[in-house]
């Protein structure tokens, strides 16, 4: 039968989540802070969420599979002898910048025990194939460092953005004037013509469709605040984790990138309101300079990758 390329269904959500799980050589009950080993079906939802994210049960990955696909996004299996071995997931959104409008591929996955016989190149290739059948003038992706040769041997080999990740202390960023927050509107729309500042790392389509998915678990990313400030043209939404509500995450829009320091002053008092200790900043380098006037600390730096279609 070979190796094919397909659009998945929910009836993949079994065959995904193999895939994902088969680099786990431990499995501990993580959820409880323990640590303990414990054998897979012992494990509850959220301890196997915290190895991996949706994909590491059936049952958050179906929910997570159904997001993808009822929001007009792509994701593919890759399937040798009747078997799924590998997955990627493709956010297709218009954004400004670089990418222009830009085929993101958020997850790339091949099964351990059939890499390197082509099966993530197949599903790179599939993805590029989309990409163009949806007028994208990119195919971008954020790799982790050891797979960035493998994206460069796949053709997508320049680089769109150089990340800074930064975390702030909004109890000790400087204070500034409590800004009007107006509710955040529902569809990407309000955003699409706004420059995406952080996390620069995803696509805004990603962005933008990645905080709209909650799952009901103590364990998972949801928002604790959003909205819209009219007289800085910026829309944010911030993340947390119910169980440790110290860190939250960014995720910022901007008319004008300039005001990002305006931004972040009045962000930082909405997150020192809501109990964040720690705010995660990913910004394009070229911005850095606006985050660390507020005594940001670097954590680490990434790279965004594309390829330029037709």
């Amino acid at each position: 039968m070979g190796l094919r390329v397909r659009l998945a269904t929910l009836d993949e959500a079994r065959g995904i989540t193999e895939v994902h799980c088969s680099d786990v050589e431990q499995w501990v009950r993580a959820a409880s802070g323990r640590g303990e080993p414990a054998e897979y079906e012992e494990l509850s939802v959220e301890d196997r969420y915290l190895h991996g994210g949706p994909w590491m049960s059936v049952e958050t990955c179906a929910v997570h599979l159904n997001y993808v696909l009822t929001s007009g996004q792509y994701a593919l299996v890759a399937e040798l002898d009747g078997r799924v071995v590998g997955e990627l997931e493709l956010y297709v959104g218009e954004e400004r910048g670089v990418l222009g409008r830009t085929a993101y591929i958020d997850v790339l996955v091949v099964h351990k025990d059939f890499r390197r016989r082509g099966v993530g190149r197949a599903l790179v290739s599939e993805a590029r194939r989309l990409a163009v059948e949806e007028g994208c003038d990119t195919l971008s992706v954020w790799p982790e460092a050891d797979a960035i040769p493998f994206y460069e041997k796949c053709g997508v080999r320049s680089v769109a953005y150089r990340v800074a990740h930064f975390v702030v202390a909004p109890d000790k960023a400087t204070e500034g004037a409590t800004a009007e927050v107006e509710p955040l509107p529902h569809e990407y729309s309000c955003v699409r013509g706004s420059w995406l500042i952080s996390p620069r790392t995803w696509s805004s389509a990603a962005a933008w469709l990645k905080c709209r998915w909650p799952l009901a678990l103590r364990v998972a990313k949801s928002t604790v605040d959003e909205g819209r400030i009219p007289s800085l043209s910026a829309t944010f939404i911030l993340g947390a984790v119910e169980r440790d509500g110290l860190d939250c995450w960014l995720t910022l829009w901007l008319d004008d990138p300039g005001l990002l320091p305006s931004a972040l002053s009045a962000i930082c008092e909405r997150a020192r309101a809501a109990g964040c200790r720690r705010l995660h900043v990913l910004v394009d380098e070229q911005l850095a300079s606006k985050v660390t006037s507020l005594r940001a600390s670097l954590v680490q730096r990434e790279l965004v990758l594309f390829e330029r279609l037709g």
